[in-house]
């Protein structure tokens, strides 16, 4: 180690042993030691599996850490913390944390990593602040565990970073400076997280990510590199992503993505509904203007979701029914279902209704009479291509108000559906 990381207590505990396995132990188990006069946050976290199976150190083990780092501290900071960063302004040798378990909050702030900072499946019980960091090596945190408030402020990735599968509660990248490849595959955010005025140089992966709160990649700031972002399966539960003022690059990847409902999203107030919507149809514009007519379609489907529930109540039926009818214009197998449910029922009514008037001996038999009714309620439906002209009119020689009632309502609805079954094979094929 150099000079100042030899000064550093808590590093000399990291690297005590020139076996990791050895160094994990003796870290782990003095977090216990140290956990273990509050009783209270010790029973919390004994909760967590990764922190029961923690042997405990004996006390003999304890002294003997203590005697060779004299200066290791006997409890947490003044803010009950773990502070690394103090008086320490770069780390030149490797540092494996891999396996680690941080049972206060971590202080790494405005450290310069020149060599590889190992953090995979790490646990951090409490967070970590890493703000102004820069890691000229490739960071590496697969599988690692932040709750609470994880924050990576103005920090920068020389080289590329690894957050494959790890967990976050609140995670803070604002203003961070992403180089190299960037890899949040099957990262889980439970709470906020935040890209505000970060920097991507290239492709980032957030394919199968879960996002259970707000994820914020707005941009204010200078003009930055417009890069692809791959969410291939990634799953938003309660808000949109959010994209104002940040371009999308046409290779940006949304296949599979998994947006809110409306319904799960109606629990909120109204002013978040608002600010969804807006979001939404940002980036239906910034799809539609790449030509991803697939992709507008989706952010368009849950924005006139949004809009139907922020409508008023004599309005919202209409966007509901344009909804059940054609997923707003994206299906055409719902039309056709509903043609097929209009052409069943419509023929049972006018069974029915013939029935009632002793119309039924105009038939010859009964194929004859299955004919005649399921062929005037499709000739009804297709009135527009005159096909009422191909079947028995004998039925409807002297219509009474009934028969007419039924075929004019019949006629509108094949009308309605119809449009609706053009609309969706447009849409289909145009997105094709």
């Amino acid at each position: 180690m150099t000079e100042p990381e030899e000064k550093n207590p808590w590093l000399r505990l990291a690297r005590l042993s020139e076996d990791h396995e050895a160094n994990k132990q003796l870290w782990n188990g003095y977090q216990k030691y140290l956990l273990k006069p509050n009783e209270e946050d010790y029973q919390r976290q004994m909760e967590n599996p990764k922190f029961e199976e923690i042997e405990e150190l004996s006390d003999t083990t304890i002294h003997a850490i203590q005697t060779e780092i004299q200066d290791l501290p006997t409890k947490p900071g003044p803010f009950g913390e773990i502070n690394i960063a103090a008086d320490i302004q770069e780390i030149k040798m490797p540092l494996d944390l891999e396996g680690f378990y941080f049972a206060f909050p971590v202080w790494l702030t405005g450290l310069r990593f020149t060599a590889s900072l190992n953090l995979e499946n790490a646990q951090f019980s409490y967070g970590a602040h890493f703000t102004g960091c820069v890691f000229e090596k490739h960071l590496w945190a697969t599988e690692s565990n932040f709750e609470q408030n994880t924050n990576f402020v103005d920090c920068k990735f020389n080289e590329g970073s690894s957050f494959r599968s790890a967990t976050f509660e609140m995670a803070d990248f604002r203003s961070a400076n992403f180089e190299g490849h960037n890899n949040f595959e099957k990262a889980r955010f439970t709470i906020v997280v935040r890209f505000e005025d970060a920097r991507f140089s290239s492709s980032v992966c957030f394919n199968e990510a879960e996002f259970h709160a707000s994820v914020n990649f707005n941009l204010a700031a200078a003009p930055v590199p417009v890069v692809p972002l791959y969410f291939n399966g990634a799953k938003f539960t309660k808000s949109p992503p959010y994209f104002f003022g940040r371009e999308m690059h046409e290779d940006t990847d949304w296949t599979d993505v998994e947006l809110p409902s409306a319904k799960l999203q109606a629990v909120q107030p109204r002013w978040r509904l608002e600010y969804d919507k807006r979001a939404y149809e940002q980036l239906r514009i910034k799809c539609g203007a790449l030509g991803k007519v697939e992709d507008a379609h989706l952010f368009f489907r849950r924005e006139m979701d949004l809009t139907g529930r922020l409508s008023p109540w004599y309005t919202r039926v209409t966007y509901w029914l344009y909804g059940l009818v054609s997923d707003y214009g994206h299906s055409y197998w719902r039309p056709i279902v509903g043609l097929a449910g209009v052409w069943a029922l419509w023929s049972g009514l006018y069974a029915l209704y013939f029935m009632s008037l002793d119309k039924l001996h105009l038939c010859m038999d009964r194929m004859d009479l299955a004919l005649s009714i399921t062929g005037l309620s499709f000739a009804n439906i297709f009135a527009v291509f005159g096909f009422h002209r191909r079947f028995p009119s004998d039925l409807l020689a002297d219509p009474g108000t009934g028969a007419i009632l039924l075929t004019a309502s019949e006629t509108l609805l094949g009308f309605v559906f119809l449009f609706f079954l053009g609309l969706g094979l447009r849409t289909r094929f145009r997105l094709r």
